[in-house]
C-alpha cells in the first residue's frame, strides 16, 4: 500500500479531475439516454417485399423509394398487410390524402384480410360536430375522436402510434386524438391482440411515407400451438380420419376423429384461422377430459365450424345453447374464429363479427382443446392458432 507521500501533489489531482470531469459527465449522459436491449425501428415502407395484399390489383399500392401511392383500384377495396406480427408497439408516419379519400391503420390485422377483427385508425378528412366514429382520428366504427386534427386534404399530416394494450394512444398532427383503454371497452376488449399492421385503399388517394415501427414487449403470453412441421403437443384421439401438418397448417380430412391439445386450462381467450371443403363439418371443443381409453371421454362443450348459413348451427355456434351469425363467415375462405370462456360464459366471432354468446355453460371444469372433423369426403383446415390461459 502506498503512502501519503507517494501521491501526486494535489494541484496536479484538482487539474486532472478538472479535465476528466466532462468526459465522466458524457459518459453518464451516454447510459441515461441509450436504452438497452431496444430494437431499431423497422422501416418496412423501404421494402415492398415486407408486405402483402389481399384483394385489389398491382395498382392499389404502387411503391416508391420509401413511400406508397394508395389509390383506387380493380378489385378493391383491399388491405396492405406486414409479413412481420405485431403485438404491442410504437409507429409513426406522415400521410396525405385526397378529397375524398378514405383509408385506414390497420392494427393487428389477421391474414385473411378481416380486419374488423383488429383496429382501424380512421384516416380521412371529416370532420363531424359532434366528433363521429367515422371521421378522421377515430377507431373506426366504435369511438370518435377527442379533437378534430387533420389537416386540409392534400396536405401532409403526421401520425404516432403507440399499443401497449390494454392502453392505445394516436396522435396526428401533435393532437392526441386517442388515448383509451381498451379493456374497458365494449367491442375493443376483443380485438385480436397481434397480427399484421398495415393500410387500406378503400377509395380516393392517400400517400404514406417515412413509416417506421418499434416492437414493444408482448403482454398477452398466448401459446403458439400449431408447430411449423409436425403433431408435437397433439394427440390423435379415436380418428378415423386423417390429420397432417401441412407446413403450419393442420389438415383433417374424410372421417370422424379428434384432436386433442396438450394444454390444460378452464378460462381462456382462444383464436385461429380455419377453412373447410364446401359443406365440411367441424368444430373446437373445451374443457374436454379424456378416460381410461381413446373412446372414453367427456367432450365439453363445442363451438361449430359448419359454413352452412341454412343449418341451425352454422360456424361460431356454441353447441347446444346459442346460434352463431350465418352471415359472419365466409364459405370456402380462410376465417377468423375468436372464442373467449370464462366460468359459465362463452362469446364467439367470426371475422370480427359477433357470432353467438351463452352464460349457460355446464362442463365448467379444466380441460383439453380439442378440434375435430365431421365429415367423410370433406375437409376442415386450422392455422395461425392462439391460446391464452385465463386461469
Amino acid at each position: 500500500m502506498g503512502t501519503l507521500g507517494s501521491l501526486p501533489p494535489i494541484p496536479y489531482l484538482l487539474g486532472l479531475m478538472t479535465r476528466l470531469t466532462p468526459i465522466i459527465a458524457f459518459c453518464f449522459i451516454c447510459l441515461i439516454a441509450l436504452p438497452t436491449n431496444a430494437e431499431s425501428p423497422l422501416l418496412l415502407l423501404e421494402d415492398p417485399d415486407a408486405w402483402f395484399r389481399v384483394d385489389g390489383s398491382e395498382e392499389s399500392f404502387i411503391f416508391d423509394d420509401g413511400s406508397v401511392e394508395i389509390g383506387w383500384a380493380e378489385n378493391n377495396p383491399s388491405v396492405l398487410l406486414s409479413k412481420k406480427i405485431f403485438e404491442n408497439f410504437e409507429a409513426s408516419f406522415e400521410f396525405n390524402t385526397s378529397k375524398w379519400c378514405e383509408s385506414g391503420f390497420f392494427i393487428s390485422a389477421p391474414s385473411n384480410g378481416a380486419t374488423r377483427a383488429g383496429i382501424e385508425v380512421e384516416l380521412n378528412n371529416q370532420v363531424s360536430e359532434p366528433p363521429s366514429v367515422l371521421d378522421g382520428g377515430a377507431l373506426f366504427r366504435e369511438v370518435p375522436p377527442l379533437v378534430p386534427a387533420m389537416n386540409p386534404y392534400e396536405t401532409w399530416n403526421t401520425c404516432w402510434v403507440k399499443m401497449d394494450w390494454p392502453r392505445l394512444t394516436v396522435k396526428i398532427n401533435d393532437k392526441v386524438v386517442q388515448n383509451i383503454d381498451l379493456s374497458e371497452h365494449p367491442r375493443l376488449k376483443y380485438a385480436l391482440r397481434r397480427g399484421s399492421v398495415g393500410f387500406q385503399s378503400s377509395a380516393g388517394t392517400i400517400h404514406i411515407r417515412n413509416f417506421s415501427i418499434s416492437p414493444l414487449p408482448d403482454s398477452e403470453n398466448g401459446i403458439v400451438a400449431i408447430p411449423d412441421q409436425g403433431l408435437e403437443g397433439w394427440q390423435v384421439v379415436n380418428s378415423r380420419n386423417s390429420w397432417e401438418n401441412r407446413d403450419g397448417v393442420i389438415h383433417a380430412e374424410d372421417g370422424n376423429g379428434y384432436l386433442l391439445f396438450n394444454k390444460v386450462c378452464q378460462d381462456f381467450d382462444f383464436h385461429c384461422l380455419y377453412r373447410t371443403s364446401p359443406n365440411s363439418n367441424g368444430g373446437v371443443f373445451f374443457r374436454w377430459v379424456p378416460g381410461k381409453s381413446d373412446d372414453d371421454y367427456d367432450r365439453g362443450n363445442e363451438i361449430q365450424i359448419w359454413d352452412n348459413r341454412d343449418t341451425i348451427t352454422p360456424s361460431g355456434s356454441v353447441y347446444h345453447f346459442d346460434r352463431g351469425n350465418e352471415f359472419a363467415f365466409e364459405p370456402r375462405e380462410w376465417n377468423v374464429l375468436q372464442i373467449f370462456v370464462r366460468g359459465s360464459h362463452a362469446k364467439t366471432f367470426i371475422n370480427g363479427v359477433p357470432s353467438a354468446e351463452t352464460d349457460s355453460l355446464t362442463a365448467i371444469r379444466p380441460g383439453h382443446i380439442v378440434l375435430q372433423m365431421h365429415r367423410t369426403h370433406a375437409w376442415v383446415e386450422w392455422k395461425e392458432m392462439i391460446l391464452v390461459p385465463r386461469d
